[in-house]
């Protein structure tokens, strides 16, 4: 992933918006984009949809051409077999523990054979980073050994 800011060619950096939904609001939006056939009917839902939130921002003036949208896209996750017809795993506002539902998470569910890894399950030092992400795979991996034996 590349924070599109920061790139070195001033044509290629660009402000990014990412927008994250959940629940019964992704499932509405994965369904309605999942029925629109061309890319430019998805692309106009999605500016249509988060066009409310948009103009929300600080300085935000729909008359200036500097603020319009150029392009907008969804993944859908929820619609894809491969991903498990799901999402990745985020906390909600107002969460007071979180650190705990990261440790549930980390553990999983051994005894049935559920172990969960990714940046959401990584060390406290290294959540949300690819690192992370390397890293809690890594520690499952040498769980299942654990559990299963090697058969190398």
């Amino acid at each position: 992933m590349v924070e599109l800011a920061s790139l070195s060619s001033p044509k290629d950096s660009h402000n990014t918006l990412l927008f994250y939904t959940y629940g019964d609001q992704s499932r509405n939006l994965t369904s309605t984009l999942r029925a629109l056939s061309s890319s430019e009917e998805k692309r106009a839902y999605l500016i249509s949809f988060f066009g409310p939130y948009i103009a929300r921002l600080p300085n935000y003036d729909a008359t200036n051409p500097a603020c319009a949208v150029v392009d907008c896209l969804a993944s859908d996750w929820l619609g894809d077999e491969l991903a498990g017809y799901g999402s990745y795993g985020n906390f909600q506002v107002g969460l007071t523990e979180g650190d705990k539902d990261i440790e549930a998470m980390r553990h999983g569910v051994p005894e049935r054979g559920l172990w969960f890894a990714g940046e959401h399950t990584a060390p406290f030092v290294a959540l949300g980073t690819t690192t992370g992400a390397y890293w809690s795979g890594e520690a499952v991996g040498k769980r299942i050994v654990e559990r299963y034996g090697s058969i190398m």
